[in-house]
């Protein structure tokens, strides 16, 4: 199935104007729905729909196609989502005939989908043949109609407590998460639901909406599911006992320049050097840990006046012999990572700190998400705003 994902992201919308590029866990609101499309192997093509040239751009650096921006009485609110599309998908045609057979809407307001989630829709709605798909969360609550004249939506004889009610008692709410849609369905009746309909079912974390006061709550919900308090500004001595360090999407910016015969180079942030200068004098210890066994490595760590840990397989029992070593609590420890390999080492240690630019469920585990991506200056960040050091040498 070709399956063309599109994130509507209109900002005339006089409820939440501007929201989509606010920021989110490290990263603009848009880009959360973009990075599910594209990380679904069964989505061809991840496109924004916005009137909004600033959403466009963001769109365009989290790796969406913004063919071209909806016009502004297409954004307006009361105007059907269905026609607002309807330009995007004439001039994907008539630019390379594209033509998909599902069109799947996400939602950017409702950004809380775990892993695999968008894939999973997108089986349910292959394996039943649907002609449609819309996510709904079940809402196990007694409901009456009509307020003037009220009437039950249940048997009053056989009242259910909420808690014991079966399947068949349940209802169920559009969470406006996730919408697919045949494509001839959708271009004949300009209707996204309608002809077979099946219900993807998500949990009420899931479908949470964002709005202009729930951006720090979902950002706490996305990174942190520890809920640690911050640390008191002054010496970080008094709650920490080590930082370690990943190695490249950490201190490099993940990419690699291979030589013609075969010798590697990363990109660094000379601003870094200066900054383990800063935590040397401070006497704070500072590790760097990689699965990397390449020479380049060692070089920046000599470069640094760095102890390196290479080809380290497992990083959570790394990290646990470096703490027995040293003395150190591994709940005293400071861990920088960025991708799933990250991941045994992060879980362990009492403050895992993620790049801005990391993988989702590194970004899921973290206690804090930067701001600064790999490569970028990731040490400067950490002095001046988690570690409360002035940015200076003592």
């Amino acid at each position: 199935m070709n399956l063309l994902a599109i994130i509507p992201a209109r900002c005339g919308s006089r409820t939440a104007p501007g929201k989509y590029l606010q920021d989110l866990a490290g990263r603009p609101l848009i880009a959360w729905s973009i990075e599910h499309a594209l990380s679904c192997p069964a989505v061809n093509r991840t496109v924004v729909a916005t009137d909004h040239e600033e959403v466009a751009q963001a769109a365009r650096m989290a790796g969406a196609d913004v063919p071209i921006l909806i016009h502004a009485p297409l954004s307006r609110e009361g105007v059907a989502l269905e026609v607002a599309l309807a330009p995007i998908l004439e001039e994907l045609h008539k630019k390379s005939g594209y033509k998909p057979d599902a069109v799947m809407i996400l939602n950017p307001s409702t950004p809380l989908r775990p892993p695999g989630r968008v894939t999973a829709a997108i089986w349910q709605f292959e394996a039943e043949k649907a002609d449609s798909l819309v996510s709904v969360c079940a809402t196990p609550a007694l409901f009456w109609t009509n307020a003037r004249h009220p009437k039950p939506g249940y048997n009053l004889r056989h009242r259910s407590r909420p808690q014991d009610m079966n399947e068949s008692e349940k209802s169920y709410r559009e969470n406006g998460s996730i919408t697919i849609s045949r494509f001839d369905l959708l271009r004949e009746t300009k209707h996204l639901v309608g002809g077979k309909v099946t219900l993807f079912l998500m949990d009420d974390k899931e479908s949470q909406e964002i709005d202009s006061t729930a951006l720090s709550r979902m950002a706490q919900e996305l990174t942190s599911d520890k809920n640690l308090p911050e640390p008191v500004k002054g010496n970080p001595l008094e709650w920490m006992d080590a930082i370690v360090f990943d190695f490249d999407g950490v201190l490099t910016d993940n990419r690699v320049l291979v030589h013609q015969d075969g010798t590697e180079a990363v990109y660094c942030s000379r601003g870094d050097g200066m900054g383990f200068d800063i935590l040397r004098a401070a006497g704070i210890p500072a590790f760097i840990m990689s699965t990397e066994s390449n020479p380049v490595v060692a070089a920046r760590a000599r470069k640094l006046k760095l102890p390196v840990f290479q080809a380290v397989k497992d990083k959570g029992a790394s990290l646990e012999a470096l703490c027995k070593e040293q003395g150190f609590k591994i709940e005293r420890i400071l861990f920088v990572g960025n991708d799933v390999n990250d991941l045994p080492a992060m879980r362990l240690a009492g403050f895992p700190i993620a790049v801005a630019d990391a993988m989702p469920p590194v970004r899921k585990a973290a206690w804090r998400v930067l701001k600064t991506p790999g490569g970028a200056g990731v040490v400067r960040e950490l002095i001046d705003t988690i570690l409360g050091m002035p940015d200076a040498m003592p």
